[in-house]
């Protein structure tokens, strides 16, 4: 199910596998942004080939957040060691 939701998040909103990595300092302050700003992103996981769009709703401890996936129910713990790219959406 999860796979089924994060390839049609994909196809809605066409996104591109990026072909390199952010540097941890980028991830991080683009992460910051995100959540302070109320942006849509795609978080890019290590070793998931689909990207999840979504919102960052609530910054826990230990440079973590709380995601949550476009138009579900879907929510899910991200640290951004676990991430390899943020795109605005």
């Amino acid at each position: 199910m999860t796979q089924e939701l994060a390839r049609a998040t994909r196809q809605f909103f066409a996104l591109a596998t990026p072909a390199a990595e952010m540097p941890q300092t980028q991830l991080d302050q683009f992460a910051a942004q995100a959540f302070a700003r109320h942006y849509r992103v795609a978080l890019f996981f290590r070793g998931e080939e689909a990207p999840l769009a979504g919102t960052l709703t609530r910054q826990l401890t230990g440079g973590r957040y709380l995601f949550q996936a476009y138009r579900s129910n879907l929510y899910r713990v991200v640290q951004s060691d676990q991430l390899t790219y943020i795109q605005k959406v």
